[in-house]
């Protein structure tokens, strides 16, 4: 049994799915697999019951994963310690943080991580409208807590590394007063016409919207803009057009959140660019954040 086959385990049971977790790893799906087949003989039981749907852990694997994460805890302390010790500089990290993260109540999840890493200090950037990915490219940013655009979006799409931390129905926000809408779900063709809120020109909203118009054939009536989430909504509360968002927005910002018809789901997503993934601080950031997106499931 070695450090690598321990961190291995903890990634699939994070993840509770073999492709996923090999692919944080940057390995194969069968390397991984071979590694913890190695360490279940090493072992003597099985840490994985296997499913179809992805992976459940054993009872075996329970108490195993309670001992495997102190272990893990000790070594990343040791780590640490010996990067002091070298006279290594205090590492700092850059996060560009949506507003999905404030939704999902996951900000204080964050937080705590730095608190636990007094080594590691921190940057938010939360500007609305933002375009994360090219802050990563420009490393303005080490790390987007973001959602993935259309890929057609993205002409660099290869060069990030992205997992998935908490997935939501895909909505349209109105005014919570409006009579215009007493459908159960909203397509697109049904915004022929209709005001709209969105970001800035040019903005990765305004050219997701733009590039969903194109697809669909639609046509919208005024267009409001504005790089501010808070007047987005207030705007949307006054009924002065509606938005795209996840429904996790209608509580948070007290509107009302019709699902997109045919059923679409968007993922908040950990992401920063592949030659950085595994960088140590990185690495456990995405773990600590893996482990707390876990109550969502």
């Amino acid at each position: 049994m070695n450090i690598n086959q321990i961190q291995y385990a903890l990634t699939v049971a994070r993840y509770k799915n073999f492709s996923k977790a090999a692919e944080s790893l940057f390995l194969s799906q069968p390397a991984l697999s071979l590694q913890i087949k190695k360490l279940e003989q090493e072992l003597g039981f099985s840490l994985f019951s296997r499913k179809a749907q992805g992976v459940t852990i054993t009872p075996e694997g329970e108490k195993f994963f309670q001992d495997a994460q102190a272990v893990e805890f000790a070594w990343n302390q040791m780590l640490q310690n010996a990067a002091v010790f070298r006279g290594e500089s205090r590492r700092h990290l850059r996060i560009a943080v949506s507003t999905r993260i404030y939704s999902n109540d996951l900000f204080d999840d964050v937080v705590d991580f730095f608190d636990n890493h007094p080594e590691i200090e921190a940057t938010f950037v939360t500007e609305a409208g933002a375009d994360s990915f090219a802050a990563l490219q420009n490393s303005t940013v080490d790390v987007a807590l973001d959602r993935i655009p259309p890929i057609q979006l993205l002409p660099d799409y290869h060069k990030f590394f992205s997992c998935e931390l908490v997935s939501e129905q895909q909505c349209f926000l109105v005014s919570p007063n409006s009579k215009m809408f007493t459908n159960e779900s909203l397509s697109f063709s049904n915004l022929q016409g209709i005001s709209f809120v969105t970001g800035l020109e040019n903005s990765m909203e305004d050219r997701t919207l733009k590039q969903f118009c194109k697809e669909y054939g639609i046509k919208l009536g005024k267009i409001y803009r504005s790089d501010g989430i808070s007047t987005v909504m207030d705007l949307v509360r006054s009924g002065k057009g509606i938005t795209l968002g996840p429904i996790s927005f209608a509580s948070h910002f007290g509107v009302r959140a019709i699902p997109v018809e045919p059923v679409t789901y968007e993922s908040l997503n950990f992401i920063c660019l592949k030659e950085r993934a595994t960088a140590p601080e990185i690495t456990l950031l995405k773990n600590h954040l893996i482990m707390a997106c876990s109550r969502f499931v």
